[in-house]
């Protein structure tokens, strides 16, 4: 399962999810169209996020993830930085 370790290498600055263009590209999404995608997708956004839990293997993932629509890999950007922030901030690090 990839869950916890994605998330300690990514307090470390290694996102192994995405690219730099994805990552770029979402936080230059406006926020209304990303609520908007998450309501209209709810439940795609789940399963896809259960089964990228649930492989053993960066690639797999980034493949799960590769094949969604643009929109919905901009969510899971969001969504994997705002668990990282909370992350190190429970921990009293510095902002990533």
């Amino acid at each position: 399962m990839l869950g916890e370790s994605i998330f300690v290498l990514g307090e470390r600055g290694f996102h192994l999810l995405f690219d730099a263009a994805t990552i770029s590209a979402a936080f230059g999404e406006d926020p209304g169209a990303l609520r908007a995608a998450v309501i209209a997708h709810r439940s795609e956004l789940e399963s896809v996020l259960g089964e990228i839990l649930g492989v053993d293997d960066t690639g797999a993932a980034r493949c799960l993830i590769a094949a969604l629509p643009p929109e919905l890999r901009h969510v899971l950007v969001h969504l994997y930085f705002e668990i990282l922030e909370a992350r190190v901030q429970r921990r009293g690090g510095a902002r990533h």
